[in-house]
């Protein structure tokens, strides 16, 4: 025990005293110089108990020095008891009470000594040293009360015991006031422990006394001791991230202090810490951007460029932090922070470099700083990245890939500049072997980049093969959505492309879109599958596959909310639609006046329970039992320049036998330029497939020669027409009952389908026939010689045409729709909405 030791121990008038009987020169050294013993251990720790103050101070003396010796004595005396002995010693005088708290101190240095003392029958005792410490008279016994309640607090039970004493104003006080070194220190100490319990930080906010300020202050401490204490309770602070605290962390300016403790190399030992507390304040909103146009930061930022590399990686992530804020984008250009950024490149460690690539893209999203980043040489550092093997962190780089990412998509320069860095290869390594290993973010922007070259009209052709287009449409079919998204944004920006349609009709790429409108309800997905359709839909041979594979089903099956969300489906369902007439009129019943009728369009006239059938199909169907199909095939037409014998043969005459006097021999030709020299005889009809309608191009030719009605007034035409489609289909009994003609007209029909050996019956070949005959064949007559109809299904299987007039309404031009009667006034218009045009269409 040092001569210091005793006189904070012994006041000065006992002192005196001590040294000229018990404690004199000889005996100091005698006892110095003893050889200690069990017996005389436990001896002096039992008179520790004496009534007689000389002879426990005496006893507490030599057990003191017996202590100071080695760390294994100190689990012996904790053994014997005498941790409860030095806490009785508390209310005693002076003297004992500043020897026990100096042991008691001791004792507590060992895990041992911690544990005995944290247990429930001291918690008295520990408060009594609580209090010696806010109210004792004693500058000694506040000072070894402060030293013993630092140790001892670093037991969660014990600090929350004594904050129930309000400690943190004398804590304060002590570290704004003492020029004890020792007591400042474990004060301090004994904050740093304190702010553990939960009420001692949420008391902080309580006490204007508990300024963070006096703290601050010793961060400049020459006791190395002190400042590096004073880092550890802010580190211990800043870890909360409550926000009261880092606004006073923010308002005592922590952040630019530790920069410069960072940038201070006299201060290297306590670098460590003052980077964990520059990392604990990036992660609070408080504390993690307002020094940006500190004079402190602005020398951090030229310090990076040459400071030793150990420090780049844990300061790399204050760039990481800045350059993820929006708001500091203009900020942090206006001050170059890219420059700094980029300079961390220089240092070859993986870690650093992938971290600089997350500020990097950071910073992408400026585009001032995105070009002034994109360089040459960056662009050779990123593409050297990629190219990285063995990377334990980022094992297919794909945080390179990242930055590259958004280079190119933020840069409009950027992809010429990547790829004369080599870039292609790189990337379609990454396309055709690594793309299975990367994460869906990563194997998204392998597409993305990709989809960049393809459209690009430099790179397109390049980009453009078979055996890239062929990979993208297998990751159509991606369970990831995102993927699939991007897939199909990549193929509707090349469905123009005949390799693009080749490849997707090659492997069904209509049937995976359409299954794709089935299984999936992710609305952007859908919406992108919905423009790939649409702009394939233009393409003859796709457009077919599409509607082959269910397309309109799907489209149909699609919730309100999905249509809502989604106004698109609904062009595309109309494109598809117009596309294909026949299924457009089986979906909706309805060919507006501007869809005029293409070849072999065809109706099913009955019930049709399934899909839509195709022609493709039905041709190689049989008749039974099937219902009726009625097809207006346009394939030939009458050659011009007749002989007039032929001619007066085939005009028109208002008999029924006008049609039996049609000459067989009349020549015609197809509408592919192909000649027929005659028209096929009953022995030429494709049996059992869909013959040939040669007798619509007979009546279109009739028709056309009657210059003074298709030149006349509109409703003459109209007229005129209404009663040769009645001619036509009225039958050989004009004054048969209904039920006879119905009797007949099914016979016919039988016939018909018997002499064809088909079901598919071509219009031309009708001799009689009612709403659905007749209205089929005026829209097929009627587009021929320009007159705007439509063709309208009933929901009670009855059939009309609606014609559109220009009339004189009060002064003003309007057009007014009319259905066409031909079944009782055959020519008669009935105004659309009418009651004689509801009750002729059933609507009633």
């Amino acid at each position: 025990m040092s001569a210091n030791e005793k006189e904070k121990i012994l006041p000065k008038e006992e002192l005196s005293e001590k040294k000229s009987t018990k404690l004199d020169k000889t005996k100091q050294s005698d006892i110095k110089e003893k050889v200690y013993t069990t017996r005389q251990v436990e001896t002096s720790v039992t008179l520790i108990d004496s009534p007689e103050a000389d002879v426990v101070l005496e006893a507490l003396l030599f057990i003191s020095k017996y202590a100071d010796i080695s760390k294994n004595n100190l689990a012996g005396l904790i053994k014997s008891g005498i941790v409860q002995k030095l806490m009785n010693n508390c209310t005693k005088n002076i003297c004992i009470l500043r020897l026990s708290l100096r042991l008691l101190s001791v004792l507590v240095n060992i895990e041992e000594g911690l544990y005995e003392i944290d247990q429930n029958k001291y918690d008295d005792q520990i408060i009594s040293i609580a209090n010696m410490y806010m109210e004792h008279k004693d500058s000694h016994v506040e000072e070894l009360a402060a030293e013993v309640l630092a140790k001892i607090a670093s037991s969660c039970r014990i600090t929350t015991l004594i904050f129930k004493v309000k400690l943190l104003i004398p804590v304060f006080e002590n570290m704004k006031n003492s020029k004890n070194v020792n007591l400042l220190y474990h004060s301090m100490l004994l904050f740093c422990e304190l702010i553990e319990a939960p009420a001692a930080v949420s008391a902080l906010a309580e006490h204007n006394s508990c300024d963070l300020n006096i703290i601050v202050t010793h961060l400049s401490s020459k006791d190395d001791k002190i400042s590096n204490l004073a880092l550890n309770v802010f580190e211990k602070l800043s870890t909360y991230g409550l926000p009261f605290i880092q606004d006073t962390l923010r308002i005592i300016s922590l952040m630019e202090k530790m920069f410069t403790i960072i940038m201070n190399d006299e201060k290297e030992q306590q670098h460590v810490n003052a980077i964990q507390i520059v990392q604990n304040c990036l992660n609070s909103s408080e504390t993690s951007s307002y020094f940006v146009e500190s004079v402190e930061f602005l020398e951090l930022c030229q310090w990076v460029k040459t400071c030793h590399p150990k420090y780049l990686l844990p300061l790399i992530e204050v760039f990481i932090k800045l350059t993820g804020i929006p708001e500091l984008k203009q900020i942090l250009f206006d001050l170059s922070v890219e420059e700094s950024i980029l300079f961390f490149f220089r240092y070859k460690n993986k870690q650093v470099l992938n971290k600089t690539c997350v500020a990097i893209s950071n910073m992408t999203t400026h585009k001032y700083c995105c070009e002034a980043m994109l360089t040459p040489v960056v662009a050779g550092d990123l593409i050297e990245m990629l190219q990285r093997q063995n990377d334990e962190e980022d094992p297919y780089n794909e945080i390179a890939l990242k930055t590259v990412f958004f280079f190119i998509r933020r840069n409009i320069k950027a992809l010429d500049v990547f790829l004369q860095n080599r870039l292609k290869t790189i990337l379609l390594d990454f396309f055709y072997n690594k793309i299975s290993k990367l994460s869906p973010d990563g194997i998204y922007m392998v597409l993305e980049i990709l989809y960049k070259c393809l459209v690009h009209p430099k790179y397109q052709e390049e980009f453009a093969t078979e055996d890239i287009l062929r990979e993208i449409l297998n990751h159509l079919q991606s369970p990831q959505v995102k993927i699939a998204t991007i897939c199909c944004e990549i193929m509707a920006s090349v469905a123009s492309l005949d390799t693009f349609r080749r490849i997707f009709m090659g492997n069904k790429g209509p049937k995976i879109c359409v299954e794709i409108l089935s299984s999936t309800e992710d609305l952007n997905l859908l919406t992108q599958n919905l423009y790939l359709i649409f702009s394939c839909l233009i393409y003859e041979d796709v457009a077919m596959a599409f509607l082959h594979n269910g397309l309109l089903t799907e489209l149909k099956n699609f919730s309100d909310y999905v249509v809502q969300q989604i106004p698109f489906c609904n062009r595309v369902k109309c494109l598809a639609l117009n596309y294909y007439q026949p299924i457009k009129f089986y979906e909706t019943g309805l060919l507006e006046i501007t869809n005029k009728l293409p070849n072999k369009f065809y109706i099913i006239n009955g019930q049709w329970n399934g899909p839509f059938p195709f022609l493709r199909i039905l041709d190689m169907m049989k008749v039974s039992p099937y219902p009726t199909i009625y097809i207006v095939d346009y394939s030939y037409e009458v050659k011009k320049g007749l002989n007039p014998e032929i001619e007066s043969q085939i005009s028109l005459r208002s008999s029924e036998s006008t049609i039996s006097s049609l000459s067989v021999s009349s020549t015609l030709r197809s509408s592919r330029g192909t000649s027929l020299t005659e028209i096929p005889s009953a022995i030429d009809i494709n049996y059992g497939k869909v013959s040939s309608d040669v007798f619509l191009p007979r009546y279109i030719y009739h028709i056309r020669k009657y210059d003074q009605f298709l030149e006349g007034p509109m409703k003459n035409r109209i007229k005129f027409l209404s009663e040769y489609v009645d001619t036509l289909l009225s039958g050989s009994r004009s004054h048969a009952s209904v039920p006879e003609k119905i009797h007949e007209y099914k016979l016919h029909i039988q016939c018909l389908k018997h002499k064809l050996g088909n079901n598919i019956i071509p219009i031309g070949f009708l001799r009689l026939g009612f709403h659905c005959e007749k209205s089929l064949l005026f829209k097929a007559l009627a587009d021929k010689i320009c007159i705007p109809c439509s063709l309208v299904k009933g929901s009670s299987r009855i059939y009309w045409n609606e014609v559109a007039l220009l009339e004189n309404i009060d002064g003003c031009e309007k057009i007014r729709f009319y259905v066409v009667d031909l079944i009782n006034e055959v020519g008669e218009l009935l105004l659309v909405g009418s009651r004689e045009a509801s009750k002729y269409c059933n609507l009633n």
